[in-house]
């Protein structure tokens, strides 16, 4: 893949903290010809001819069917990929499948206004299909705050970006999906929202609203949270329930949440099992099943904006299974339904293990993963 622009996410590199912190569908079932022609020839061999005065014996009772099992049928939702093989087809042609959707990142006060990966020669240029893009909001590191978002400080860089990012996509008719200060329970990004800026940030949230509705009304705006809350313990906050985050009916389009495998990591059928229903420190949802039953309570669909292995923890197949698994039952465009997923394939530019959530590719650390993956149906 080509060098990553600014406009991909940077996360800084992660110490071992003191507590977890993140950063075409077809089956069939039925009954196969082998079984069918193995069932004829038992019938024939069992025949006998009966000669003259002979009489046949009474035919053996006929056990009832079993019950047919009600095929399972899969939902539908859009599945896609961001990173690695994504602008060449290398990825669509190892998985057997054309992606519905990718992502891509300016979530910067620089990037939000550039848009690198949509300019001309560029990944996106001649994307036509939904994009997910992974807007910045403030920066804590350069002096800005939520207080002062929510008076209207920054609105300007709102509507200098929104006003690009319309004119940028413009006779596509597919829709963007804006992630506003996405992962913003965590501690890494300069909008991230501590326990006394909660107000501030709903606030400043529906005045981003109201412009994007002015200015680029087809678009989606979806708000995206960590799979898990993370205090910032450097400036002595006690952290927060992320469901206090929501702004509100009408405000947000689609709920979603980046679920990356670790902290702790999933290796068996049992732990996705118990990961499914965990919640953080704070009482909020931290397992998949917790986070698409909070987009229900809201009447929203959910997305996995991002979602990996991570090399680092492990090569882990159950995991990949499991989340094909969890699309496939829960699919669908209303509330409570899995909307889309975007399988994160990048290689973070300046981090330490700049290809530890690879999980297409012939550079992989994760094979078994890999391999389960392209197995299954997207």
């Amino acid at each position: 893949m080509a060098a990553t622009p600014p406009s991909t996410s940077e996360r800084p590199a992660a110490p071992t903290p003191p507590e977890p912190h993140h950063p075409s569908r077809r089956r069939a079932i039925g009954i196969g010809a082998g079984a069918l022609a193995s069932a004829g020839l038992a019938a024939w061999a069992g025949v006998r001819v009966f000669g003259a005065g002979e009489e046949a014996p009474a035919p053996a009772p006929v056990e009832s069917p079993t019950p047919t099992e009600t095929p399972f049928v899969p939902a539908e939702w859009m599945s896609g990929a961001a990173g690695e093989g994504v602008r060449d087809g290398s990825y669509a042609a190892a998985r057997g499948s054309e992606l519905d959707i990718s992502a891509t990142w300016f979530d910067n006060n620089e990037a939000m206004v550039k848009l690198y990966t949509l300019q001309p020669g560029e990944e996106y240029a001649d994307w036509t299909k939904p994009l997910d893009v992974a807007v910045g909001a403030i920066d804590d590191d350069e002096g800005e705050s939520w207080a002062e978002a929510a008076t209207g400080a920054y609105e300007d860089r709102w509507r200098e970006s929104l006003t690009l990012l319309r004119d940028t996509w413009g006779a596509r008719t597919a829709t963007m999906y804006i992630r506003f200060a996405h992962e913003l329970n965590g501690n890494w990004y300069g909008w991230r929202v501590r326990s006394d800026e909660v107000e501030d940030f709903k606030t400043s949230w529906r005045r981003y609203r109201a412009l994007q509705q002015e200015i680029f009304p087809a678009a989606k705006l979806v708000l995206c949270m960590n799979r898990e809350s993370v205090r910032d313990t450097e400036a002595g906050d006690p952290g927060l329930d992320w469901r206090t985050l929501y702004p509100g009916e009408g405000q947000v389009d689609v709920m979603s949440v980046d679920y990356y495998n670790q902290f702790p990591s999933v290796e068996t059928d049992e732990g996705w099992d118990a990961a499914m229903t965990q919640v953080d420190q704070w009482g909020a949802p931290k397992g998949l099943q917790g986070h698409l039953d909070f987009a229900k309570s809201v009447g929203l669909p959910l997305a996995v904006s991002e979602w990996s292995g991570n090399a680092e923890e492990g090569d882990m197949p159950v995991f990949v299974r499991r989340m094909n698994d969890f699309f496939a039952r829960n699919g669908g465009t209303g509330a409570g339904q899995v909307l889309y997923e975007v399988q994160f394939n990048v290689i973070m530019q300046g981090e330490e293990v700049p290809d530890q959530w690879l999980l297409v590719s012939p550079a992989t650390r994760m094979p078994e993963s890999q391999a389960m993956y392209t197995s299954l149906d997207w």
